[in-house]
């Protein structure tokens, strides 16, 4: 069996709580990735699944709704599904409702002794982002939580946990966010609060901390002497499908669902400086201090940093796509971003003056994750015929799909002339370690279990993120656009963005 995942430290025998269990995410992504666990040999050595939703469901309904994700496992058998399975429950009540509470405690608690778990319990809300607050006091006034008693514990270091793990969107403006972040601090400590992102747990974007910080080669050469810009690139190419009602709601569109929840994190990432160790609060005080010094955009600023798009009716691999206003659930006139692209910069000694180009769309003509590092041209070209040829070294990080890096720059073609062409070093991921990347919500829920909070975000981060983006937002709410749709599906989007980019004397890196 594979073990590709980043650690084989066992975590602690638990519960896991599923709120909202009955959604797509908790059987195309959470049980899936509970199960990659049990092939790989992580999970604990007594644990158990506790699903919780408003919808009647079996224990057995619950396992059948799973088993059709859990089969795409390339690893997958019966026979360790027989043995995965049984881990598997289900109970039906509303997590808003006190008046549940007492049936789900006696529940959690027969679960936990039927597997010999112990106390040890990680909750999930896996749910609207409106049912999160009524969810989290309710688990705090029925003492589900013993956080305000664990410090008075005789032995700390044994005592039970409680944890929690909180899906995006984390508010929708920097008030709502500020507001969650006090609600989750009333019942949890902030050590057992995980604030997940599942782009954090993609193999590439942790692989980003070893590239930088354990090769001499490349962190010289990553500040604002050598580095021209930096772009980092989500997009997809399907739409909404069906999702249009949320997608429309105040916390969709490309803006808060993507750049500010994941693509300002990867920018941390890309530009934080090194921290003095790999733990979890170390790495969070650099990633916190990358958002510190971003830029806060003022309004007549925006129309220079950031552009929004939105989709209408095109081809996408030969077949037609609606546009985003035909779908069900949409506002016929929506001023919802379906593509969103920002420049930030940061106001550092490392990066002044180089702007970070972050962008994401739906409908697009790839689906494509990337990083790309554009370094500066060199001071003085020996090649002046070809100077126009010659293209800005490269660094370009695959997240997804065919994760891995790939290094441009400029050689000779063999022959008795100067002819100068661009080569390519490629890293591939699969190839060079022959395993798969492992599922990012494997990884998460293996660090949640064990305690790690590295790979998740901390209340600053969310809340410094907030207020990079809420400038535009509040500027775009403002000025609504009239030329929207501006782009049809299965192009790269809209033709301002290229404006945006031609404006500074620079292009967008879109592989064929």
């Amino acid at each position: 069996m594979p073990n590709n995942m980043k650690s084989n430290d066992k975590p602690d025998s638990c519960v896991i709580v599923i709120f909202g269990a009955s959604g797509d995410l908790t059987k195309r992504k959470l049980i899936p990735s509970l199960y990659h666990l049990h092939l790989t040999g992580q999970l604990p050595e007594h644990f158990a699944v506790l699903g919780v939703s408003r919808t009647e469901m079996s224990d057995d309904d619950f396992r059948a709704r799973a088993l059709e994700f859990a089969k795409k496992d390339e690893h997958y058998s019966d026979e360790t599904w027989s043995e995965f399975a049984p881990m598997l429950h289900y109970h039906a009540g509303d997590s808003t409702k006190g008046a549940d509470y007492g049936p789900l405690k006696e529940r959690i608690t027969r679960v936990a002794k039927d597997h010999r778990v112990g106390e040890n319990r990680l909750y999930y809300l896996s749910m609207a982002p409106q049912l999160y607050e009524p969810t989290i006091v309710q688990l705090g006034n029925n003492d589900m939580v013993t956080e305000g008693k664990a410090w008075c514990s005789i032995n700390r270091e044994s005592r039970p946990w409680q944890r929690i793990v909180v899906e995006k969107p984390f508010g929708q403006d920097p008030e709502s966010a500020a507001h969650l972040n006090r609600v989750l601090g009333r019942v949890f400590e902030e050590e057992s609060i995980y604030r997940i992102d599942h782009y954090l747990g993609k193999d590439t974007v942790q692989n980003l901390l070893v590239f930088r910080f354990a090769n001499a080669i490349f962190e010289p050469i990553w500040n604002r002497n050598y580095i021209d810009h930096v772009q980092v690139t989500a997009i997809e190419t399907v739409g909404v499908e069906g999702r249009g009602g949320y997608y429309d709601s105040p916390s969709g569109g490309a803006m808060r669902d993507m750049i500010q929840s994941h693509l300002l994190q990867v920018m941390g990432v890309v530009a934080m400086e090194p921290p003095v160790s790999m733990t979890a609060d170390d790495i969070r005080v650099q990633k916190t201090q990358v958002l510190k010094a971003a830029r806060i955009p003022k309004a007549g600023d925006v129309q220079n940093i950031a552009v929004r798009g939105q989709y209408g009716p095109g081809q996408i691999n030969g077949k037609g796509v609606p546009g985003y206003r035909e779908e069900k659930g949409v506002d016929p006139d929506s001023q919802t971003d379906t593509y969103a692209a920002m420049a930030v910069y940061l106001d550092t000694w490392r990066w002044q003056g180089v702007p970070f180009y972050l962008r994401s769309g739906k409908a697009l003509a790839k689906k494509l994750t990337e990083i790309v590092i554009y370094f500066k041209p060199t001071p003085h070209t020996l090649f002046r015929e070809s100077r126009k040829a010659l293209t800005p070294n490269q660094i370009v990080i695959n997240v997804q799909p065919n994760e891995g890096i790939r290094l441009r720059f400029e050689g000779q073609v063999p022959g008795t002339k100067m002819n100068i062409k661009s080569v390519v070093m490629d890293f591939d991921y699969a190839q060079q370690f022959q395993a798969k990347p492992a599922e990012a919500y494997a990884t998460l829920l293996h660090d949640a279990m064990r305690g790690d909070q590295s790979l998740y975000k901390h209340r600053d981060e969310i809340e410094q993120a907030w207020k990079v983006v809420q400038p535009v937002l509040d500027y775009w709410k403002e000025n609504p656009q009239d030329d929207l749709p501006n782009y049809a599906a299965g192009t790269w989007g809209p033709s301002s963005s290229d404006v945006m980019m031609a404006r500074d004397n620079r292009h967008w890196h879109n592989p064929v």
